[in-house]
Formats: structure tokens, sequence, C-alpha cells
């Protein structure tokens, strides 16, 4: 029968990709305005808001990078794909090593990265590169199951 695959149709839409780029971005702000409220320090929430471009871009990165760093490297998933349904694989369904959500991470950080996504059908740069795939969970689920039963068929018919 051969090693699964992921086929396209598990593949999240863009629309829902540009759902958790949103989503994301919101939790991101969200959980530096509460860590900045916690530290109860004006001073450093004055400095942030007087960055000039590269050290907000600079800020930004360092944030991404932990935030997408830290809950797809343990979770397969950013909180926003919590709410969409879909989580990040590799091409065989597993959930991709530490390095490689690091790679997806750092490639992410590119300042045109987002515009990647402009290009038809393909993959993401972020995806491409790390060689990823952001599908939506359930359907992952239930075609690995359709596939083991065939495999387990395939073997019993030898």
């Amino acid at each position: 029968m051969g090693q699964f695959k992921i086929a396209n149709y598990l593949l999240a839409s863009k629309q829902k990709r540009v759902l958790n780029w949103i989503i994301d971005i919101i939790i991101m702000r969200f959980i530096v305005y509460l860590v900045l409220t916690f530290m109860n320090s004006s001073a450093i929430s004055n400095r942030i808001n007087s960055f000039d471009m590269i050290e907000h871009y600079l800020f930004w990165s360092i944030i991404i990078f932990i935030y997408f760093g830290v809950t797809e490297a343990f979770l397969s998933r950013s909180l926003a794909k919590y709410f969409t349904k879909t989580i990040v694989v590799m091409e065989d369904g597993s959930k991709p090593y530490t390095i490689t959500i690091l790679v997806r991470t750092l490639v992410r950080i590119f300042p045109f990265e987002p515009l990647s996504f402009l290009r038809g059908r393909t993959l993401g740069l972020h995806d491409e590169k790390s060689r990823t795939f952001v599908v939506m969970k359930s359907k992952l689920e239930q075609r690995m199951k359709e596939h083991l039963v065939l495999e387990s068929l395939e073997k019993v018919l030898k």
C-alpha cells in the first residue's frame, strides 16, 4: 500500500490560515499586554512604544519566535489552531521535530513571508521550507485510521 502522505484535501484552507494568523496576533498582543501589566512597568511600556521601525520589527520577531516556537514545538499547533481545529504535521502525518518547528518559525520572521500565500494553491514559505503542513485535525485522524485499516486488510490478504 505504501506510506501515508498528506493529501491536498486535508490541508487547511487559505481562509483558515489567515484566521489563524489574525487570532495568533491578537493572542500575542494580549500576552505582551498581560506581561507588561503584571510587571507594572510603565518605563518598559514607554520604551516599547518609542521603538523605531527596526526595533519594533526585532521585538515582534522575538515574540513571534517564542510564541510559535513554544506552542508548535510542544502542541503541534498554536493557540489559534485550537480554535480552527487545525494542526501542524509532517508529510507522513507525524508530529514535527522541534528543530523542524524552529526552522518553520525562523522562516515566518522574514518580512515578506506572509506574501508567499498569494501564490495560488502552493504552501506558505514557512510550510515549504520546513516541509510541514497545516491540516484539518479531524480529517487527518479519519484519513490515518482509514490508511491503517487498508494496510491491515492488505496484510491479511497476502
